[in-house]
This record gives structure tokens, C-alpha cells and sequence, in this order.
């Protein structure tokens, strides 16, 4: 699937520049920018097209909140590194709060520190390859049952669909492990509770005591996932089972005075590393396929490097660093389909962007959707190329113009777990099937807090 466009440069503004408010479209009292409703189904739209017209720092009101947009990688840094103590996840992440309650996602300050340094072992090489073999197992079991539907014939399926299946089981048993020792049926409902909750922590969410239908469900569904989710940390704390999934983990994870996480702790520690694993590798596989578009040539370098590899066995960790072409697709995807398109912060005190003044109060908010796509640092910014991440051209490319996974002292935690999880997963696709990806190119990606297609990816697999 290729994109077209122009790409225009997006020039720092002058010296006589700074201190100034940043330039953005009109606003009305309370309703702010009439435009930004109506673009809400599709907010990259409206924030790429005031991006091309504006430049790399304009500012907008959202139902009279202020907010300025940057794109340039020196004012992401300034924001997520050198100045990150005026930029905090306030207000902004309230809607998440009620979801996710006090998680490395929403913390801040030294709370936040100590409960980063608590969970980093979680993320650690030794942690990696125990999960590494879950991923593997649940993969082979998820696509043996694809290859069962597809009786020896070719298969079409949506990919989101059935990426999103794949991905759930994958995280589920990666969390608990042998804790969720249940049956079939409450698998089921606790999987499509998690997948509700993070249909919500995607969107905009409506106060807690306004009564919509999609409140009173999602209500209904906390409560019960947190029954869930609790009566499995009980049992886990109960058993002590050392097998490898996230959650025991959490549970013998000490802090420096030897104290263990409580378990409201854990629980919203567990629904956030869900919501965050989950949703980022299915849709990071999703587009994948959709890129492949018109890319033969790529798919075939994909499949020649994973059978010259594993000859036909599903990949180890250690497998993952001997595939770095996929690595290198898998990266790509990420530029032009970046997990998390934006993140927000709130500005603590005044200060300046690119020249422009920044309010107190004022949400900022970093477009990695724009930076990734930024002329001045990608060229032909819009073409799928896999080649542009050759370790040789690392060197060259500003560290700050590819940020997957956000960046800074709070980049993803689970950054390399899903990495893993991708290839793994990506390898373990291309040994069993042979992909075509027919034109689909009207599917167009949809930003909520994360970046889904707007319709149906199809995909048909053929059994090799």
C-alpha cells in the first residue's frame, strides 16, 4: 500500500519569532475549533493537515482546551527529556486513570521512579526469553487452528480481525501464565472484558456518572474484570509458581526496603501492560500485512531470510537477533504506522517551543505520526522502504525522528517484549503460510490512542 503526497519542508521559525503564539486555525468561545469535532472520528487527519499547512509547532482548541502540537524533533526532546519536569501526565490522563488506576503509564515523580525501577526486571534479557517461549507456544496453537480452517486451501481473513485474536491469547497467558488456571468460558468473557476496557482506554471516555450506554457497560465490565483479575493474583500469591509470565514477575518483585507490590498495584499494572501490549503487536502486524501492498519484493526477502534461518522450526529469542530484515519491516511499519501516533502533556509552567510560547496549562502534545513522516529528516518520507533502518544509516539519522515507542526516561517499558512478540509472531506466519495482500490502499489508519484501520485488512493464506 503506497501513499502519495508532497513532501513539503516544515521551516523552524526565526529568532523574531519567539515568544509568540503559535499559529493554528480559528477558534469559537467554549467550542474552540468547530473543525476539530467534526475531525474527531479522524483526528490524524485533522492534525496532519494542519501540520502541512502550519508547520512543526500550531496550536489548537478542542472544546476549549488549548493545546499545542509539535513535530520537530528537537521539541520532542525538549518535552520528553531535557525540560520533562514542566511537561507531567495531568489532567490529560485522567479518562486513563479510571481504567488503568495508578500504573507506570499514569504515575508521576518519585512515585513513578520507584515503581519503574520495581517492574524493570519484568523487562530484563533473563525475563525476555521465558516469555519469548510463551509467545512461541501460544503462536504455534493459534496458527495450527488457522491451518486447520483453511483445510489445506487458501484462507482469507481479515488480518486486525484475527491479529487481534492472536495477540490476546498471546498476552493473556504471557500475564498470568498458569495462574489463570479457569475454564474456557471465563477465558473467554475475561479476554472480551479486557478487550472492552481497552476500547475504552483508546477513546475519549465520558465521565464515570454520565449514564451513556458505553458507560454503564464498561462500569459493568471493571468490575467484573476486577474480580477476575484479583481472584488470579490471589492464587498466584497463593501457588508461588515461577513460570515465566508477567504477572509472577510483579508478584516477587521487591522494592529497596524489601516491601512487595500491593495487589491494587498489580491490577493496574496488569490491565495497563494488557492494553499496552496488546493492542501495539496487533496492530504493528495489521499494517504490516496492509504495506506489503504492492511489495513483492520485500515479502520475498521476508520469507527467504526466515527459511534460511530456521529452516523451517518456529524462532527462539536468541532467533530474533538472526532476522534482521524482519526487523527492518517490522521498523517501517512502525515509522508509517506508529503504535502510539501521539502522546499528551500538560505544561506546568510557561515556556517556549520552537520559538512559540507555551502557557501553563496548555496540553502539548508530541505528533510522532508527523515526525516519522518528516521531510526534513526521512526522504521520500511516504514510501514504504525497509532498507532506511540499515544499521549503517543509524548513525546518520537523528535519534529523536523515530520514536515507536515514545521516548526518554519514560519510553514503553515493554518496548522490546513487543519487538519480540512481533517477530516471533511475523516469523511464525511466513514458516506456515504463503501471504497475498490484494490492493487496499481505501483503507486509511483511524487515530484514537492508538492508529486502526478503517476497515477490513484481507489477507489469504495459503498453507505451504
Amino acid at each position: 500500500m503506497q501513499e502519495q503526497a508532497t513532501d513539503e519542508g516544515h521551516p523552524r521559525p526565526s529568532p523574531s519569532a519567539r515568544g509568540r503564539s503559535a499559529p493554528g486555525p480559528r477558534s469559537w468561545p467554549l467550542v474552540g475549533d468547530p473543525l476539530a469535532l467534526r475531525g474527531a472520528k479522524n483526528m490524524l487527519e485533522y492534525l496532519d493537515g494542519h501540520w502541512r499547512r502550519y508547520g512543526d509547532v500550531f496550536r489548537v482548541n478542542v472544546v476549549g482546551q488549548r493545546m499545542l502540537v509539535i513535530a520537530h524533533p528537537d521539541d520532542l526532546k525538549t518535552v520528553l527529556s531535557s525540560r520533562r519536569h514542566n511537561y507531567v501526565k495531568g489532567s490529560a490522563y485522567q479518562s486513563a486513570r479510571r481504567i488503568l488506576g495508578d500504573s507506570l503509564l499514569t504515575l508521576e515523580g518519585e512515585t513513578w521512579k520507584g515503581r519503574r525501577s520495581l517492574a524493570q526486571p519484568s523487562f530484563h534479557r533473563r525475563s525476555l526469553e521465558k516469555l519469548a517461549a510463551i509467545i512461541r507456544e501460544r503462536g504455534a496453537a493459534f496458527l495450527g487452528e488457522l491451518a486447520r480452517r483453511s483445510e489445506g486451501k487458501p484462507l482469507e481473513i481479515d488480518a486486525h480481525r484475527e491479529m487481534v485474536r492472536l495477540t490476546l491469547d498471546v498476552v493473556v497467558n504471557a500475564l498470568f501464565g498458569q495462574a489463570l488456571n479457569v475454564s474456557p468460558t471465563t477465558y473467554q468473557a475475561l479476554g472480551a472484558a479486557l478487550e472492552l476496557v481497552s476500547n475504552g482506554a483508546n477513546g475519549i471516555v465520558l465521565p464515570a456518572w454520565v449514564p451513556t450506554p458505553h458507560n454503564l457497560r464498561l462500569n459493568r465490565t471493571l468490575a467484573e474484570l476486577d474480580r477476575v483479575v484479583y481472584d488470579v493474583i490471589e492464587r498466584a500469591r497463593r501457588e508461588q509458581n515461577d513460570d515465566g509470565s508477567l504477572l509472577s514477575m510483579l508478584l516477587s518483585a521487591r522494592d529497596e526496603h524489601g516491601a512487595a507490590l500491593p495487589d491494587r498495584a498489580i491490577r493496574d499494572e496488569v490491565i495497563t501492560l494488557f492494553i499496552a501490549g496488546h493492542e501495539t503487536t496487533a496492530l504493528t502486524l495489521t499494517w504490516l500485512f496492509a504495506l506489503l501492498d504492492g511489495q513483492p519484493a520485500v515479502l520475498a526477502a521476508m520469507r527467504r531470510e526466515v527459511d534460511q534461518v530456521l529452516g523451517g522450526q518456529d524462532p527462539s529469542f536468541d532467533d530474533v537477533a538472526k532476522l534482521p530484515y524482519l526487523r527492518k519491516v517490522v521498523d517501517e511499519t512502525m515509522r508509517l504506522r506508529p503504535p502510539a501516533p501521539a502522546v499528551v502533556r500538560n505544561a506546568v509552567a510557561d515556556d517556549e517551543l520552537g520559538g512559540f510560547h507555551v502557557r501553563a496549562g496548555d496540553m502539548v502534545l508530541p505528533f510522532f505520526a508527523a515526525t516519522h513522516r518528516h521531510p526534513a529528516f526521512w526522504p521520500e518520507p511516504l514510501k514504504f522502504d525497509p532498507e532506511r533502518f540499515d544499521p549503517a544509516l543509524d548513525r546518520s539519522r537523528n535519534s529523536w525522528s523515530y520514536l515507536p515507542f515514545s521516548a526518554g526516561p519514560r519510553v514503553c517499558i515493554g518496548n522490546m517484549f513487543s519487538i519480540v512478540e512481533t517477530i516471533i509472531l511475523l516469523a511464525q506466519i511466513l514458516n506456515r503460510f504463503e501471504l497475498t495482500v490484494p490492493p487496499c490502499a481505501a483503507v486509511k489508519p483511524v487515530m484514537m490512542g492508538t492508529m486502526r484501520p478503517s476497515g477490513p485488512i484481507p489477507v489469504t493464506l495459503t498453507p505451504r
